[in-house]
């Protein structure tokens, strides 16, 4: 069971069995959630019924998704485990070039969690996900079950409250070990833990500056736009009014600050990347022969890095190249890059908020 492998095929029942649609079933399992919440917050469980149908497509369209990008990234993990070190060393250095900016906390989460032990973190992770593939086999096992032969799943035809018990068990029942399953999710949660602590310092300043943009700029603020939200929230909820405001404007300075960190970190990361593509790239025409067939004043016989200057030429002009292209994109992604990697920006945004916030 690995990361690559993030789908399972359908189980076929044995015999023909009537099956809800997908949006039938997906109404269900929120009638399902709706009764767990009838006696501690009915409110929520009216809200649930009330957007049945809407959340219904909403979670729908959301498991498509997240099916989709499973694959998308499934067989981009097979590309890079089966590319040769030079030429993943290539596509890591234009990776840092031209996105370095636009991702600086998620490459640094990277860079410490592979500082961090990065081996025995993919091993919970990797056995955790296949702990994820074997609970979701016996899901769609249970689904398919027909134990009383009248041709409809057996999940169609019992009540909300009973479905969430028996969906439970399954799940219960498939977990191989317990033990090791809780052992590897409480150090995936430590992982975390640790490598949002090295973030935190790490970009201590940018927090810093964040608060204090937002302490020096609050009362003015507040001033201004207190009275207008307080007569919109009415007198039952003016106590809001503080907590509203102050949570927007510490917002919008964590943003506006993180957007001036993108351009240093796009200098950095372009250096840094320029120098990983260049190293990998001359090694890589060494080792195919394809340096002693350029003239002598492009590389000098027999060539040696550490005399050329072939290598600062190629990093540098790309250094230059990914900078320009970050900053004049003003660090967001053009289109279809910008859908391919969505899930990569929203972590982006979770942990610049998640290091900034205080």
């Amino acid at each position: 069971l690995g990361l690559a492998s993030p789908l399972l095929p359908e189980p076929q029942p044995q015999h023909p069995v009537k099956k809800l649609s997908p949006n039938e079933r997906m109404e269900r399992y929120i009638e399902a959630a709706a009764v767990l919440s009838q006696e501690r917050a009915p409110q929520c469980a009216a809200a649930l019924r009330a957007l049945k149908p809407l959340l219904s497509v909403l979670l729908h369209v959301l498991i498509l998704l997240a099916v989709g990008y499973g694959k998308l990234y499934a067989h981009a993990y097979e590309l890079y485990t089966a590319l040769p070190v030079q030429q993943l060393q290539m596509v890591m250095g234009l990776v840092l070039c031209f996105f370095g900016g636009t991702y600086v906390t998620l490459i640094a989460a990277v860079e410490a969690f592979r500082t961090m032990g990065g081996a025995g973190v993919y091993e919970h992770l990797d056995y955790v996900w296949g702990q994820v593939r074997v609970v979701a086999a016996a899901e769609m096992r249970d689904g398919l079950l027909d134990e009383n032969n009248d041709g409809i799943a057996d999940v169609d035809q019992i009540t909300a409250e009973q479905l969430t018990q028996r969906k439970l068990m399954v799940c219960m029942k498939a977990v191989e070990d317990p033990s090791c399953l809780q052992s590897a999710v409480g150090s995936l949660w430590a992982a975390c833990l640790a490598v949002l602590a090295t973030l935190k310092m790490q970009f201590a300043q940018v927090a810093a500056y964040a608060m204090a943009i937002a302490e020096m700029v609050k009362f003015p603020i507040l001033r201004a736009t207190a009275p207008y939200l307080a007569w919109g929230l009415g007198p039952d909820l003016t106590k809001w009014v503080d907590p509203i405001i102050d949570s927007v404007i510490k917002f919008a300075a964590i943003f506006l600050v993180w957007y001036l960190e993108k351009f240093r970190a796009a200098f950095y990361s372009g250096i840094r990347g320029g120098r990983m593509f260049a190293n990998a790239l001359l090694d890589y025409c060494e080792d195919k022969g394809w340096m002693d067939k350029l003239p002598n004043f492009i590389a000098s016989k027999p060539f040696n890095p550490d005399e050329s200057y072939l290598d600062e030429v190629v990093a540098y002009t790309l250094a230059a190249a990914g900078m320009y292209w970050q900053v004049t994109h003003l660090f967001f992604l053009p289109f279809p890059i910008n859908w391919l990697l969505w899930p990569l920006t929203m972590a982006e945004y979770f942990l610049e908020v998640q290091v900034a916030w205080k």
